[in-house]
């Protein structure tokens, strides 16, 4: 059976997925591969449908499809895609976070909040993960996020 801990480690993981790509894209890495090993690892695009609704999406809302998801996280499909897993994030502390676990839905809502390097300025961002369990673990089938302004 899941536990609250369990999902927090799950968002705890993906927050250090992101770190990892914006990290290989520093080193000059394959930065692309790790982003797509990131979004096989926490999403059920492989598998079934997924709706996701990005943290920065202006023009194009939704990213329905790996393809999509890649060029919100590494930039490259939309203009509007400058890479958001490429940003400076000093670090991403998980805030506030509230859990339903149940039978037929396991869910995580809460906010994370983005710092900055070198500033200290930083981005909370309401978030909203919808998992399922699969042969592969816990990933994301629908998964919300809005700027808190």
């Amino acid at each position: 059976m899941l536990t609250k801990q369990d999902l927090f480690k799950f968002v705890t993981s993906w927050t250090d997925g992101l770190s990892m790509i914006r990290t290989a894209y520093e080193k000059n890495e394959s930065h692309k591969e790790v982003a797509i090993k990131f979004i096989n690892k926490f999403y059920l695009f492989n598998e079934e449908p997924v709706l996701f609704k990005p943290t920065l999406t202006n023009k194009t809302i939704f990213r329905n499809s790996i393809d999509d998801a890649l060029s919100y996280f590494i930039g490259g499909k939309y203009p509007e895609d400058t890479g958001f897993a490429l940003k400076a994030y000093e670090s991403v502390d998980i805030e506030e976070t509230n859990t339903i676990i149940e039978k037929d839905l396991i869910a995580i809502m809460g906010i994370l909040d983005f710092k900055l390097i070198n500033s200290d300025e930083s981005m909370r961002v309401a978030f909203t993960f919808v998992l399922k369990s699969s042969e592969t673990g816990l990933k994301i089938k629908i998964h919300h996020s809005s700027p808190i302004i």
